[in-house]
């Protein structure tokens, strides 16, 4: 019979949770797009009016050669307003007296809880883009191509959407926002593979691949959608998770910073005038709950994605589809 060590292995020690590790599935704040694609306003109030101008009384040859003692050709241009709305976004998690009493100190219950629910508000402002700006029947083009088929051209379809932009607007577009299904398609597909590493093989890292396709398609800056959501609800036997970015591509144009002397596709508007939200139109708030005995972590984020200029934008829809 084999010898037994007395005390054994689990006799000296109790299993207790690490206090340096845990698992917990934070999608990084690089993966969320809605606030970056497009130039982000803060606004005093929830509603309010901004000016167009109408571009084609801008881009008209009107100007005329004068004769002597006579008056010159004149004009003048349309002036309207739009109307911005920011709804107002709300999640909470409570923290009850007892959880906080009980706990092991790598849960963090607050820390842990802010999280969960600025994941959450982040999620919910990723999904609304998509529908304000991202979705078909949106722009004014609107094609459905496959860049995973072995003759497409995703060169010369991004320079006819440029030409198309820059026809309509008299602005070239200087980005992309692309899916991450489709922008893998793009890294896969033989022609810009060609162009980019001669045909080798050889790994580029993902931040200097991304500018060497900006440079390829002569745009300033690329946006992928990595964010991902969950689906279903909680208990569902099945818990599906898509891409929040769908399958589709958007050439644009939009400045860096929004102002009173050119146009973008888009904005985001941000109600900062809410009593502690931040330049994004986000605040968290701890409120006490003693009626229920816990601590309320609750987030807010309050915002409106605006399609501004339908014509300076020309979307690829279904890109990855094979």
């Amino acid at each position: 019979m084999p010898i037994v060590s007395n005390p054994t292995a689990g006799d000296v020690h109790v299993n207790t949770p690490l206090t340096n590790f845990s698992q917990k599935f934070l999608q990084s704040a690089d993966a969320f797009v809605a606030g970056r694609a497009f130039p982000n306003i803060g606004v005093p109030k929830q509603s309010d009016l901004y000016y167009t101008f109408d571009k084609d009384d801008f881009m008209r040859d009107e100007a005329a050669e004068r004769a002597d003692g006579a008056e010159s050709e004149g004009g003048g241009f349309t002036l309207s307003t739009d109307p911005y709305y920011a709804r107002v976004y709300a999640y909470h998690k409570d923290v009850t007296d007892r959880q906080r009493a009980n706990q092991d100190s790598p849960i963090q219950l607050d820390q842990s809880s802010a999280q969960f629910v600025t994941q959450k508000l982040l999620i919910k402002r990723e999904t609304q883009f998509v529908t304000d700006l991202f979705s078909t029947g949106l722009w004014t083009g609107d094609t459905n191509t496959n860049w995973s088929a072995s003759a497409s051209d995703p060169i010369g379809e991004v320079r006819t959407a440029i030409q198309t932009v820059h026809l309509a607007t008299g602005y070239r577009p200087n980005k992309m926002l692309i899916s991450r299904t489709g922008y893998d398609t793009l890294l896969d597909n033989d022609e810009i593979l060609s162009r980019i590493t001669g045909g080798a093989t050889t790994a580029i890292p993902a931040k200097v691949m991304r500018g060497l396709l900006a440079s390829l398609f002569e745009l300033d800056q690329i946006f992928v959608m990595d964010s991902v959501s969950n689906t279903n609800k909680k208990g569902n036997a099945t818990q599906t998770k898509t891409w929040i970015g769908g399958d589709n591509c958007l050439i644009y144009y939009a400045p860096d910073s929004a102002g009173l002397n050119e146009p973008t596709a888009g904005v985001q508007f941000s109600w900062t005038g809410l009593l502690g939200n931040t330049g994004d139109g986000m605040r968290m708030k701890k409120i006490r709950a003693d009626l229920v005995g816990a601590d309320r972590i609750e987030g807010e984020m309050a915002f409106d994605h605006k399609l501004t200029g339908p014509e300076l934008g020309y979307m690829y829809t279904s890109v990855s589809s094979a």
